[in-house]
């Protein structure tokens, strides 16, 4: 008996209120794979019917080319949008043998079997899952994941240490061998949320998104396993990250400009002292309730120790909760507002020569 895997891409989204471009779909046998999205039924509708199309069109004795693109029928339903997919199927025989696995993973193939990912599964299903897997190798300091990036591939780590670093730079947690990284997004659809950065030389084995969606619906085990693990790390996010806002954040000018961070603790009415580390020179701004109170740069102090402090694009900062009773009583330095509109148009200036400056021609 043969089965069908196939896979279904948008490639073109004209108002659909549901999808994006990139988005895929993937169908093994008869279920299909929506993680992380909505179930459109007209999408549904319209898989199903290229489906059938192609049955007899192509076998494994007479195999063609069936990749084709195909519109959605979402205006003949009242939807506001329609998407453009792009089909392609391939046929595997149900017999087929498992595709090799990675000769470094045949190695160490049964120590994989007390990875908790794999720990409720039989060896042969352990054996079939890892052939979709290759190795990576990762160097100390390289970052592999960064906010915003579309999630492509899970990682599972065989050895070394990765870091996960939120808002401001702050580090959530650290994982180390046997863990897992990269699935929020796959799971979820959404961006990626975190930063992933290599805390020491890192070998890992990693898989596409197109095979996790897949093993993902093959294997119900894996479905379980997936949505503890997503549970226990929405929690374990929230815990670390309130125990960074209460005992103070800290973090590198690289990940967050000034200007954001300042911005930050005044829209969330933070008191405490701001230290800075930069290399033109050590400062300290401090706040009650997001208002500026003193700021302080080298010897100058103010409005101007202010606009210099803002001016610094290197170095790490450090946030600590409450002030001495000096400066719980002081005045602001100035309105905030002002103290930020002032600052950039300063630095735009400085970046901009002045309209009246002489040009040599």
């Amino acid at each position: 008996m043969d089965f069908k895997e196939s896979s279904f891409e948008i490639i073109k989204n004209h108002n659909c209120p549901l999808y994006q471009n990139g988005d895929e779909f993937t169908v093994v046998g008869r279920s299909i794979s929506l993680i992380g999205k909505p179930t459109c039924l007209t999408l549904m509708s319209d898989v199903t019917a290229a489906l059938v199309k192609s049955q007899g069109t192509r076998t494994i004795k007479n195999p063609v080319n069936t990749e084709h693109v195909f519109n959605c029928s979402g205006y003949q339903t009242g939807c506001p949008g329609t998407i453009r997919l792009k089909y392609h199927q391939t046929i595997k025989s149900a017999n087929a043998p498992i595709p090799q696995i990675d000769s470094e993973l045949s190695a160490i193939s049964d120590e994989l079997n007390n990875f908790s990912i794999f720990k409720t599964l039989s060896d042969q299903e352990v054996k079939e899952i890892v052939s979709y897997f290759k190795i990576q190798n990762l160097k100390k300091g390289q970052i592999i994941l960064r906010k915003g990036d579309r999630g492509e591939k899970l990682f599972i780590i065989l050895s070394g240490e990765i870091e996960i670093i939120g808002d401001y730079g702050i580090a959530i947690a650290k994982l180390g061998r046997g863990e897992i990284f990269g699935e929020m997004s796959l799971l979820t659809g959404n961006p990626v949320s975190t930063k992933v950065k290599v805390v020491e030389d890192t070998k890992t084995m990693c898989m596409s998104g197109n095979y996790f969606r897949m093993i993902l619906n093959r294997f119900s085990p894996l479905q379980m396993y997936f949505t503890r693990l997503l549970v226990r790390r929405l929690a374990k996010s929230n815990i670390e990250r309130s125990k960074q806002i209460s005992s103070g954040i800290s973090g590198n000018l690289s990940e967050i400009t000034t200007t954001e961070l300042l911005q930050a603790l005044n829209m969330t009415q933070k008191t405490g002292i701001l230290n800075l580390n930069s290399p033109k020179g050590d400062s300290r701004i401090s706040l009650r309730d997001g208002n500026i109170v003193h700021a302080e740069f080298k010897e100058i102090t103010g409005v101007e120790a202010f606009f210099e402090i803002v001016k610094q694009k290197r170095g790490n900062f450090k946030f600590k909760p409450g002030l001495p009773p000096k400066e719980m009583n002081a005045k602001k330095i100035a309105d905030f507002m002002y103290l930020i509109m002032e600052a950039m148009n300063r630095i735009d200036e400085e970046a901009c020569p002045s309209d009246d400056s002489e040009i040599d021609l």
